[in-house]
């Protein structure tokens, strides 16, 4: 007696969703991928601002938001100010592209007038 042939079953339709969405996901990865690779990069865009003084007399504390607005990463990011004749620096490990990062500088004058705030230098991690 011949054997009958198995009925050829299509896959179901879950399975094809479920296929198409990796698809589209590995696409999207690769594609980022490629964008990033490709993109000319820059030097990080370093921006030093006074957001708040706290103190009085004798010690005066001004809390110096540094962004980051380039398209790379800065490291060991070097912030000196500058008041009259007396200088504070400090130094942070990095700056994340587009991100920001808070530091506490100690003056014993009041900061706000005649603060000089540069970025003195980084590295590229």
């Amino acid at each position: 007696m011949p054997k009958k042939a198995a009925p050829h079953t299509r896959p179901p339709v879950l399975e094809w969703i479920m296929g198409g969405l990796g698809l589209l996901l590995t696409l999207a990865v690769l594609a980022i991928i490629l964008r990033e690779g490709l993109s000319a990069g820059g030097p990080p865009v370093i921006e030093p601002t006074l957001q708040a003084v706290h103190g009085g007399p004798g010690r005066w504390r001004a809390e110096i938001e540094v962004r980051n607005t380039g398209p790379t990463t800065a490291a060991a990011v070097e912030i000196e100010g500058r008041l009259g004749d007396e200088t504070a620096a400090a130094t942070l490990d990095y700056v994340p592209a587009g991100g920001r990062e808070t530091i506490t500088l100690g003056f014993a004058a009041d900061p706000r007038a005649g603060l000089e705030l540069h970025a003195r230098g980084w590295t590229e991690p």
